[in-house]
């Protein structure tokens, strides 16, 4: 009997294996990319709406329960050059896939959209809705959670619109996914020159290494590159293989959800893609040239003032960081230098003493985060004088 039982599950088993491949049964690498490949769990409805500065007709997918749901997080999509949801069909596949995943995802007909100014219009009727009682939007869009997604020009759209000093709306938007941003140069040349050192929010920068985007469009070295130097927030930036700049965004859209899943909704899952020593995009075999950025907002040493063989010195308060690394040295180049670091981004001020009495000490002050016990500074502030009394 016993050597029946184990004949039949031998049987089985290798039945099993004939018909499920083994690679099927093996745990995927790219969970996060499997994940965001598909649609998620809910339903999802439609509306198009125009606004009286344009004519461009904007269209909104939403999840087609959000009457029921907590306040939905949303995505501002921009266009690239001579595309729209209407021209470009595919574009509808992985935007309605987004909302399915829980956003409230909008575009327009906007075929330039680089300057910013259509999708900020369209900003403005999301806020108008969420207030407006009888629509069904009423108090269901988390203004303060949009992300800004968009291909080509339309990456310049979401740097433009990001851009410190350019729109008020400014305020409301989180994280950026950038697919194949265009160099400056070509921007200029379309009227819609970017800069971003004026972006301040997470940005993650991807693109194509195929010729298109390689060699002109978008390449590493002159468009992600300076990009990713300049941002002054935490950045990412990969390119996908053999992938060119015209399918860039829909061959990369699964890390674009994934994206806005991580830094709109917090999603722990989504976030495994980005964070830790080996995060999946830096991992997919599909994918290559990762880098990341830890950005730290500088501190500004306002005061120092001597003291009996001592100084202290004061400094603004910065958001976002852990504490604060003062510097002090006897050398205006600091080539021999003292440091005391603070671990509270609360304190600010510090009281350094048992100095040398009637000496000039140069002192700076910069930020610091921790992450994955590991210290990433920001920049050294401008250094002050202070002779000792």
């Amino acid at each position: 009997m016993k050597i029946r039982i184990a004949s039949f599950l031998l049987v089985a088993v290798m039945l099993i294996s004939v018909i499920v491949p083994i690679e099927a049964l093996a745990k995927s690498s790219t969970p996060v990319w499997d994940k965001y490949s598909k649609n998620g769990s809910y339903s999802v409805s439609s509306f198009t709406f125009k606004v009286s500065e344009n004519d461009f007709t904007y269209k909104v997918w939403y999840p087609k329960n959000i009457k029921n749901m907590s306040k939905r997080p949303i995505i501002l999509y921009c266009n690239g050059t001579g595309s729209n949801y209407i021209k470009t069909p595919d574009t509808v596949k992985y935007l309605k896939k987004a909302a399915s995943h829980g956003f409230v995802v909008m575009t327009n007909t906007d075929e330039n959209t680089g300057v910013g100014t259509s999708m900020n219009k369209g900003m403005n009727a999301l806020i108008k809705y969420n207030s407006n009682k009888s629509h069904k939007f009423y108090n269901k869009l988390n203004l303060y959670k949009v992300g800004l997604g968009g291909h080509s020009q339309g990456a310049t759209c979401c740097v433009n619109l990001a851009s410190k000093g350019k729109y008020k709306n400014r305020k409301y938007f989180k994280a950026i996914f950038s697919c194949s941003l265009p160099t400056n140069a070509i921007e200029e040349l379309q009227n819609c020159p970017y800069n971003a050192s004026l972006v301040g929010i997470p940005t993650l920068l991807v693109s194509g290494t195929g010729t298109t985007d390689n060699a002109f469009i978008s390449p590493l070295e002159t468009s992600m590159i300076p990009a990713y130097n300049k941002i002054k927030s935490d950045v990412i930036a990969a390119r996908m293989k053999d992938v060119e700049h015209a399918n860039s965004i829909y061959q990369t859209h699964p890390y674009m959800i994934a994206w806005f899943a991580y830094k709109l909704s917090g999603n722990k899952t989504a976030a495994k893609a980005f964070t830790g020593k080996s995060p999946e995009i830096k991992t997919n075999k599909e994918w290559q040239d990762f880098r990341r950025k830890y950005y730290c907002n500088p501190a500004e040493l306002k005061t120092v003032k001597a003291l009996k063989k001592s100084f202290k010195a004061s400094w603004n308060k910065v958001s976002g960081v852990k504490g604060y690394q003062l510097q002090y040295s006897t050398s205006k180049s600091f080539k021999t230098t003292k440091s005391v670091l603070i671990s509270k981004n609360s304190t600010v001020s510090k009281t350094v003493k048992n100095l040398k009495a009637n000496k000039n000490y140069y002192v700076r002050i910069r930020t610091y985060r921790t992450v994955s016990g590991k210290n990433y500074y920001s920049k050294w502030s401008k250094t002050k004088t202070v002779k000792t009394n």
